[in-house]
């Protein structure tokens, strides 16, 4: 790990604030302007595995070729003399997983529909580009305030996006990482049916189903569906319908419905993310 006051590129390590499953997130001050930024490092352990290695450095690619004001920025990147690549990002103080955890019982509808339309906007850009995210969670939301009131949401973590590469106009260049079919990329309790059978082919329609889990989770205080074992959540997500009662009655009839209609069981029955956009857009 590194330690406070050591200095990647213009830029100070202050504390270390997270440790991931893949990677060591710091807060780091500009030397210049003592502003803060992340510092985002893969962990040693992984540096050795091709594949992750590549996820590591695809993000940044994507990131250093796309802005949008709903995706975090990447300011810099690179490789630590001890070896592993780096990332630094704007710095944003809270996510909607804090969120969740301060409101305990979830977010106000408006509030809810809000935050989704940002991320919304920033995956249909994504799936303009081929890009399907694949791991929409929590975590990976991040805001730029701790005020939920007034906090502007930034999609962050593209370690798992999957960049389609049909397109001759397509200027993202990654490099190949190749996925068993058998293989589960992204997080349980937010995983499309589709992504617990092949996830390798998931399209747009998976973070469609993604967003529905997470706009659910924002509005309840919960998840759609809880199970101890992979197994029962699988079956769970594959074939029991999502409890919309929850949901409460300060829920609008539109937004539950939009709800339900995106945690569709079959990927062609979601609304696409366009009409998702607009949707959300009407019920803020």
């Amino acid at each position: 790990m590194l330690p406070p006051g050591a200095r990647v590129e213009g830029y100070e390590v202050a504390s270390l604030v997270d440790i991931g499953a893949m990677c060591h997130v710091y807060e780091a001050r500009s030397v210049e302007t003592r502003g803060s930024v992340a510092l985002k490092v893969l962990h040693d352990a992984w540096c050795a595995d091709d594949a992750i290695v590549t996820r590591f450095l695809n993000e940044a690619r994507v990131l250093r070729s796309f802005q949008h004001p709903h995706i975090v920025k990447l300011l810099a990147s690179g490789t630590l003399p001890a070896g592993p690549p780096y990332m630094i990002l704007e710095w944003l103080p809270s996510s909607v997983a804090r969120a969740l955890a301060d409101a305990q019982r979830g977010l106000l509808p408006r509030i809810a529909a809000r935050l989704a339309t940002h991320v919304a906007t920033a995956l249909l850009a994504l799936h303009g580009r081929q890009i399907v995210h694949r791991d929409l969670k929590p975590d990976n939301v991040l805001l730029d305030a701790c005020d939920i009131a007034m906090a502007r949401a930034r999609l962050a973590d593209l370690g798992l996006a999957k960049v389609r590469l049909a397109s001759k106009s397509e200027d993202v260049a990654v490099g190949h990482v190749s996925t068993g079919g058998s293989v589960l990329l992204g997080t349980w309790d937010y995983m499309a049916p589709e992504q617990w059978i092949k996830a390798k082919t998931a399209g747009p329609e998976a973070d469609v189903y993604s967003l529905g889990v997470l706009l659910f989770h924002m509005l309840a205080g919960r998840l759609p569906f809880d199970a101890e074992h992979p197994k029962h959540l699988m079956q769970l997500h594959l074939f029991e319908r999502p409890p919309l009662e929850q949901l409460g009655e300060q829920t609008p009839p539109a937004l539950r419905d939009l709800v339900g209609r995106m945690l569709g069981k079959v990927p062609a029955t979601r609304p696409g993310m366009a009409e998702v956009v607009a949707r959300l857009e009407r019920l803020q």
